[in-house]
């Protein structure tokens, strides 16, 4: 399990970290008999995934939680002379992510008392095992591989330590509709975010891509006026404005003693009569799976949910077409 555990860190974090590391250890060694020399070029593609990662022969070694707030359900495999792989279970909304959460009075830790430096314990995989096989349509299945072709030295030690080669990747893919599906391949050493970010932008770049144009209903100028929380300052309010036209919108926010957060670039997906608006900039606040804001029409009335803070952000208010 401890040769796993190493595997994963490399494929969700810098790889950078580990290979200081080793490279440390070799230092310290100094024994080219300690070295095993890998080819120096990466030459596979792997966007045809080299395996089911769903058999149930890879699951031997159980469900696994990632040491993030939230965390998620995982588990790894060696595929021996392929590579490494792990795949992960991930929320599609905020609230079955927020459900991982160790500070989630009503989550999983709260539910099952689980001690949170138990990680790998047989109560955690039997549980995650349970929730899986009754909701796993509530999550996404994404897959991360590291092909042995990556690795530059192996050390034998029995650390488990390896060295990846600079052009080393990591290939993601979704389950999806009874097959896996590639979603894009990565500079393993490039690879800045982890946990639920990393993959959460992975899938919105999957989700949001070949985009139908909006609907003529929906194109114009928008706005709509909310009261924030009450502060020192008396009570607050924000205005949101949204351009809408077949291929972009835009927010923006005038705001008196409320926040500003989230102006910028949206995308747009209309499921059952209503917009989905989702955050496409660069603020990793405001980057989620689920639509920041939604938009219906009624009649000739328009309405948005999302605004404004906890007194109006479940509700549907009215917004002004221009």
């Amino acid at each position: 399990m401890k040769k796993i555990i190493k595997v994963s860190v490399l494929l969700l974090l810098l790889s950078s970290c580990k290979q200081e590391v080793t490279r440390e250890a070799a230092e310290k060694a100094n024994k080219e008999t300690d070295k095993k020399e890998v080819s120096k070029e990466v030459y596979v593609d792997y966007t045809i995934p080299p395996v089911n990662f769903l058999e149930a022969k890879y699951k031997v070694n159980g469900y696994y939680l990632q040491d993030h707030s939230p965390t998620f359900p995982v588990y790894f495999f060696d595929l021996e002379d392929l590579g490494f792989f792990n795949v992960n279970y991930i929320g599609k909304s905020s609230l079955i992510q927020d459900y991982w959460s160790v500070y989630n009075k009503k989550g999983f830790f709260s539910e099952f008392k689980i001690n949170t430096g138990d990680e790998t314990s047989k109560e955690i995989n039997d549980k995650v095992s349970q929730i899986l096989k009754q909701k796993l349509n509530e999550y996404y299945i994404i897959a991360s591989f590291l092909p042995k072709e990556a690795v530059s030295k192996y050390y034998n030690d029995g650390s488990g330590d390896f060295d990846l080669k600079e052009n080393a990747c990591t290939y993601f893919y979704i389950h999806e509709n009874n097959k896996w599906v590639f979603l894009k391949k990565l500079l393993t050493n490039k690879i800045t975010k982890e946990g639920i970010d990393l993959y959460t932008e992975l899938l919105l770049s999957y989700k949001l891509k070949n985009l139908k144009a909006i609907d003529e209903i929906y194109q114009g100028n928008f706005s709509a006026t909310v009261e924030e929380e009450l502060t020192t300052e008396g009570t607050g309010h924000s205005t949101y404005n949204f351009i809408i036209s077949e291929d972009k919108i835009s927010l923006k926010l005038d705001s008196f003693y409320g926040q500003s957060i989230g102006e910028g670039d949206y995308k747009g997906i209309e499921e059952n009569n209503v917009l989905e608006l989702y955050y496409n900039g660069n603020d990793d606040r405001c980057i989620k799976l689920d639509p920041t804001y939604l938009i219906k029409k009624e009649e000739n009335k328009y309405f948005i949910k999302g605004v404004g803070g906890e007194g109006t952000f479940h509700e549907w208010i009215k917004l002004d077409k221009k």
